[in-house]
């Protein structure tokens, strides 16, 4: 019987690295796998494309086998994804807002910002020049542009994962203590791994554009919202470096070192550090040593940021609002806090929940993040065993 595989991506990632997958999941192989893939192109049987691959590549595959460990890894049948409103973009739709021209724009923008910052060091934005009105009016602007600019940066995400050919879906989610918007685009790996930085670093591109936009604007005449405008921007594109995090410097970062598992291969290496186990003889990637320390060093510090300030000024703001009652301003405050804390503890113990059911067996792994999360190396036991001086 003659196997078609032809429908799977295969994607060159580096030296003997090969990231295939079925558009959802995806994992990497190295190359006598990706061969094997290329074989079963529906003109072969599995003898066929086992004796192919002996020829050109000298090594005797237990295809059977590795067809078998694809099907156990879910991988041998399309994804069934009902259409979501962003499959209406299509990629000649936003593929000219990552083009040359558009580049150029940019840069040129830049350069005008900076030359406005330098004529006039007024357009800088300041926290005191911040605040107009009463406090409440400027309370509920800062809440509303802040969510109205995460989803400006979230479509970069969208426009460039479309651009690309990639499947994007917006949610809600956590990291740490922070309440996030996040973008899912599984099918980053599908497409060559420099061209990923587009979708890891668009959110943070439309920041600076705003941004440099804001500087020229600033320098011609004083709108207030524009300052708004160019404080939470900057802070977003700030953010996006506490990279101990799942953010988009994570993900750049990660991409950039080529591993694909970096995060998880970091919590392993300080658990098998904390512990004094052998594993951290096995001594990981330099990359992975290096982030793991910055990660746990990160880790505190946004949980020490999480008790000694967001607490003690939620718990400020509440005891104010509570003195200032009876009325309706007081009753809004208290009303925005709460709805915010509501949102992101329902969110957090969703996301535990369904990290037990994980565990448990319950639920099967997926990808979730603002971009995705790591592969694993996927080598069935008959095809590594033929395949000395690999390593894992």
């Amino acid at each position: 019987m003659k196997a078609d595989l032809s429908f799977l991506s295969v994607v060159a990632d580096g030296p003997d690295d090969y990231v295939i997958g079925n558009g959802e999941r995806f994992v990497n192989v190295p190359g006598v796998a990706a061969a094997v893939i290329a074989a079963l192109d529906g003109t072969r049987t599995l003898a066929e494309a086992q004796a192919r691959v002996l020829a050109e590549q000298g090594v005797d595959v237990d295809v059977a086998a590795f067809v078998t460990g694809l099907e156990g890894a879910g991988l041998l049948s399309r994804p069934e994804r009902p259409p979501n409103r962003w499959d209406r973009i299509r990629p000649h739709h936003v593929a000219w807002l990552f083009s040359r021209p558009a580049h150029a724009v940019l840069i040129l923008l830049t350069v005008c910002a900076v030359a406005a910052a330098v004529a006039d060091p007024g357009v800088l934005p300041s926290l005191s020049a911040l605040v107009w009105s009463d406090s409440l009016t400027f309370t509920v602007a800062f809440a509303a542009g802040s969510w109205i600019l995460v989803l400006v940066h979230e479509l970069g995400h969208i426009a460039a994962a479309r651009s690309l050919g990639v499947r994007a879906e917006l949610s809600l989610g956590t990291r740490l203590q922070f309440l996030v918007v996040q973008t899912r685009i599984t099918g980053i790996w599908g497409v060559p791994r420099r061209a990923r930085y587009r979708a890891y670093l668009a959110g943070m591109r439309s920041d600076w554009f705003l941004v440099c936009a804001g500087a020229c604007t600033l320098y011609v005449a004083e709108i207030p919202l524009v300052r708004l405008v160019m404080v939470i921007c900057l802070s977003q594109i700030a953010w996006q470096f506490l990279f101990f995090m799942r953010t988009d410097v994570y993900y750049a970062f990660a991409n950039a070192s080529g591993n694909k598992n970096l995060m998880a291969d970091a919590q392993a290496y300080l658990r098998a550090a904390l512990k004094g186990t052998p594993a951290v003889r096995d001594r990981p990637g330099r990359s992975v040593r290096v982030y793991a320390w910055f990660l746990a060093a990160g880790r505190v510090l946004g949980l020490a940021f999480f008790a000694l300030y967001t607490v003690p000024i939620t718990a400020e703001v509440c005891r104010r609002s509570v003195a200032e009652l009876p009325g309706w301003q007081p009753v809004a405050a208290l009303t925005l806090v709460a709805a915010g804390w509501l949102l992101y503890l329902g969110l957090l113990g969703r996301r535990l929940l369904r990290s037990g059911l994980l565990r448990s067996g319950l639920l099967r792994s997926g990808t979730v993040g603002s971009g995705t999360v790591g592969l694993r190396r996927f080598v069935p036991g008959p095809l590594r065993s033929r395949l000395p001086g690999w390593r894992r």
